[in-house]
């Protein structure tokens, strides 16, 4: 298998972590008049697309991972959930911490390249 393929599939997949969700935060922003929420949704679309297209790898995968991180502990805070929202929050808290990982690994394979 060559090696440069993988990594380049490896960040499109990874990728598409903040192009969809960006792309819906965007749209749903935007129709709300919601400037702040559109911004957000359009960096993460654009960081996104520029991982994809292996722009900046290591600091965006560095950048991403720290997102994901804050996001995990600030949006998903399962421990204050209530028991209709546990299981959901618990998902994307863990989901949130596995990502940041892989965008970690990411970073330093381009950081040895």
């Amino acid at each position: 298998m060559n090696p440069a393929l993988v990594l380049a599939l490896g960040r499109a997949l990874m990728a598409l972590a903040f192009i969809g969700p960006g792309a819906s935060h965007f749209l749903a922003s935007a129709k709300q008049r919601n400037y702040t929420g559109a911004a957000v949704g359009a960096v993460e679309v654009a960081t996104g697309l520029a991982l994809a297209f292996g722009w900046q790898v290591r600091w965006l995968a560095l950048a991403a991972a720290a997102f994901l991180l804050v996001d995990a502990f600030v949006a998903h805070n399962f421990w204050v959930a209530t028991p209709q929202e546990l299981r959901n929050q618990v998902l994307h808290f863990f989901k949130n911490l596995a990502l940041a990982g892989g965008f970690v690994l990411l970073a330093a394979s381009a950081a040895a390249r």
